[in-house]
């Protein structure tokens, strides 16, 4: 087993002296339990008249049989029932500790990997897919609980037994440790095989449930896509081949979970056979019906369930070691040491509550309009360079546009502007607040976001647009207000039940552009000093963008610093000024006008793109490429 990682200390060494307990509870069960037969051999032999001083001999412990012989029979049985009783009441208290603890570790481990896939930047997420975090959530969080709440209960349930068992046989009946010992050993060994070879199917069946939830996710979030590109056939025999390597394993994990039962059945018969068949020969004649009884009810009732639940604890600890080395090798993507997890672990309750306090659905009304100011913003990604040292700086309340080629990097400016990406920068101002060393969270109280594809969740259209759920009509004025400067009229837009209307689940019920004013509605109602928007007009028509510029770009915004990633070449003139893109670098900057008569490879972006339409008369239109010159600009 590899050396313990941060995931693995923390699941044994969190709320320690609870683990500690348990395992001191499970010796004083096991203690209490072997009084059970003690009892009821002193019952029996009374019962069969057997003559204490000539069947007990001397020592410390036979001197005890025959102080308990003496009293009535009725009190050694009900002592027998009682340590019986007292016995199972001690090992469901152990039980129920388990699942507390087990409890508590999960809600602490769920909240380190909401935290890490949340802490996951854009160029963070390649290779890993929604359904490895469903799958580390559903199956591997519980899993890896299952060494608390199965194997420490469990285990110390089964071990004390078996190192009280034999030292009770040779006290009660006689029979020396080594035999018993050497029985049990030989026992145990099959079990423990059984067990190994169980987890191996455990192991493969949480792989094979991981990879079918990818793929079935994948499935459903694009199944309409792949109907329409004739796909669905083909990727439906993905999953079922998936599915039938799981009933495979499956299959055979239930198979050798039956021969586990078996044998674990079994055992107790054959463990009777020898020990009566021992104590005959170490004791002959002079052994007593109650050394009988006591023997059998040691090898066949006190170490029945120990010897039933060793496979299965050898299973779960295997099982649940191979969810903790999961969540661990999630844990550990992208970051520089296992500091970094244990400081996640140490504070993820305060960086949890810190997080709600400054939620995103909380309005931030700016006292005075803040500029944005950049200088030497970077990003490489896989060692490639993405942006390559950009700078610009936007006035309070001045409207930017940033165009170019595809590939140019546009969106990923807007993203290292918010944090989602790796990008460094020498200085990135809003106002006077410093962010270039400020975490996402911290950034968030400074930008408004709007994307391409606008997010729509399950929820109401109130909700959707402060971005809370259980918010009631008290807050209704300021969403109508938000809602119709982003020309987004509930009454007349065929939305039932206006604001307390059900928007399906990612807005399937809705349009494209319906998707996006909402994402405008949102930003305008959170109220943040900056607006980033991301080509957030591209499905809108032409009158609904002229009337959310009137009403909402140069309406609410208008003393609002704006920055917009647009391919509209009809936006360009309305804007205060033009960022061009090019491999990455702003290589030039100006009205719409002034680009186009002083920089030639902008020219040729225009008219690669061409006009967007015949009623975009407001956009420049732009002439033909011509010869370079020396006031060209490259």
């Amino acid at each position: 087993m590899k050396s313990m990682g941060p995931t693995a200390r923390f699941m044994l060494f969190h709320r320690w002296p609870w683990l500690v307990a348990m395992v001191a509870i499970s010796l004083v069960g096991a203690v209490v339990g072997l009084a059970a037969p003690f009892f009821q051999k002193v019952f029996v032999d009374r019962l069969t008249g057997v003559d204490p001083e000539a069947a007990y001999g001397s020592g410390l412990f036979a001197q005890i049989e025959t102080i308990l012989f003496s009293y009535d029979a009725l009190a050694l049985l009900t002592a027998a029932f009682a340590s019986m009783l007292l016995a199972q009441w001690i090992t469901t208290f152990t039980n129920w500790l388990g699942v507390r603890e087990a409890i508590k570790r999960q809600e602490l481990l769920s909240e380190v990997i909401y935290q890490k896939t949340m802490a996951l930047r854009l160029d963070q997420t390649a290779g890993q897919t929604v359904g490895e975090v469903v799958s580390i959530y559903a199956t591997d969080v519980p899993g890896s609980t299952a060494i608390v709440d199965q194997t420490i209960p469990l285990g110390a349930g089964v071990i004390f037994p078996f190192i009280c068992a034999p030292i009770a046989v040779q006290l009660i009946c006689g029979i020396p440790v080594g035999v018993t010992v050497l029985v049990m050993v030989a026992v145990l060994g099959v079990s423990i095989l059984l067990s190994i070879r169980q987890s191996r199917f455990f192991q493969l069946f949480k792989k094979l449930a991981a990879d079918r939830t990818g793929l079935v996710n994948e499935w459903v979030q694009n199944i309409r896509l792949l109907r329409i590109l004739g796909w669905t056939e083909s990727y439906e025999k993905k999953i079922f081949q998936k599915r039938k390597e799981e009933t495979v394993n499956r299959v055979k994990m239930v198979t050798n979970g039956q021969m586990m039962g078996s044998f674990g059945s079994s055992i107790n018969f054959f463990m009777n056979l020898a020990g009566v068949a021992t104590l005959i020969r170490i004791k002959g004649a002079s052994a007593t019906p109650g050394d009988y009884f006591a023997l059998l009810w040691i090898f066949g009732v006190f170490l029945s369930r120990p010897f039933r639940q060793v496979p299965w604890i050898f299973t779960f600890t295997f099982d649940g070691w191979t969810s903790l080395r999961r969540i661990e090798n999630f844990l550990k993507r992208h970051v520089d040491s296992s500091e970094e997890i244990r400081t996640t672990f140490a504070n993820a309750g305060a960086r949890r509550r810190k997080i709600e306090a400054g939620a995103i659905s909380k309005r931030v009304a700016p006292s005075t309009p803040h500029g944005l100011a950049v200088r030497d913003l970077k990003l490489s990604i896989d060692g490639s360079p993405i942006l390559n040292g950009i700078s610009f700086s936007l006035k309070a309340g001045e409207f930017a546009a940033i165009v170019g080629e595809v590939g140019s990097g546009k969106s990923l400016l807007l993203m290292s502007l918010l944090g989602e990406t790796g990008a460094e920068a020498d200085q990135l101002l809003v106002g006077e607040a410093h962010l270039e060393k400020k975490s996402r969270e911290e950034r968030r109280a400074f930008f408004g976001f709007v994307p391409q594809d606008g997010f729509v969740m399950s929820a109401s259209l109130r909700e959707n647009i402060v971005f809370r759920y259980d918010v009631g009509p008290e807050i209704d004025a300021g969403v109508l207000e938000a809602l119709r400067a982003a020309q987004f009229d509930p009454f007349t837009e065929g939305v039932a039940d206006g604001l307390s209307a059900e928007i399906g689940e990612r807005g399937v019920n809705l349009s494209g552009g319906q998707r996006q004013r909402i994402g405008l509605a949102r930003a305008a109602y959170l109220k943040r000093p900056v607006i980033l928007l991301d080509d957030a007009l591209s499905a809108v028509d032409v009158e609904t963008e002229r009337l959310l510029f009137e009403s909402l770009l140069f309406g609410v915004w208008k003393s609002t610093t704006r920055l917009m990633v647009t391919h509209r070449l009809s936006v360009l003139d309305r804007v205060d000024r033009v960022l061009f893109l090019k491999d990455g670098l702003i290589v030039d900057q100006g009205t719409m006008s002034e680009l186009v008569s002083r920089n030639r490879d902008f020219r040729e972006f225009v008219f690669t793109m061409g006009t967007e339409s015949k009623d975009s008369s407001s956009a420049p239109k732009a002439p033909p490429p011509a010869r370079r010159t020396r006031h060209d600009r490259s």
